[in-house]
């Protein structure tokens, strides 16, 4: 995995380059999956908003719906994981992606749900420090 692959809604993975978003599923995402039974993606061309269902992923373990970070136009859907959904689970990363979407706006870090768990950590600090000055 590359240093330019950032993670979103705890089980998702997006790249950017010169404005075109890769989307696949991460390691948590995959974690208790071992069989992929079907996936819906959307359409080349579709149009489609940041934040809202995109497709979904049908499993053993249940179903996993796909989300996109950026609002655009979707201009690439990789055949192979329509195909055999079976590539996710041996490389999600390189031949297991998604689908690539062509977006105009500018990717904001502090909008994605994994910035949230930094806050996590300030928060339980911020407890640990009131329970310090509690016991003075």
């Amino acid at each position: 995995m590359s240093d330019k692959v950032k993670n979103f809604m705890h089980y998702l993975w997006y790249s950017e380059q010169d404005g075109v978003i890769t989307i696949g599923i991460n390691e948590e995402g995959l974690e208790d999956i071992t069989e992929i039974n079907s996936i819906d993606l959307p359409q080349e061309q579709d149009e489609i908003d940041a934040d809202s269902p995109i497709g979904t992923l049908d499993s053993d373990d249940g179903q996993l719906d796909i989300f996109s970070p950026v609002k655009g136009t979707v201009i690439e859907v990789n055949s192979q994981v329509l195909e055999n959904p079976e590539i996710i689970l041996e490389d999600s990363y390189e031949e297991g992606w998604l689908l690539r979407i062509e977006t105009t706006e500018e990717l904001e870090d502090e909008d994605l749900v994994d910035d949230d768990d930094d806050d996590d950590d300030d928060d339980e600090k911020d407890f640990e420090d009131e329970e310090e000055s509690d016991k003075d």
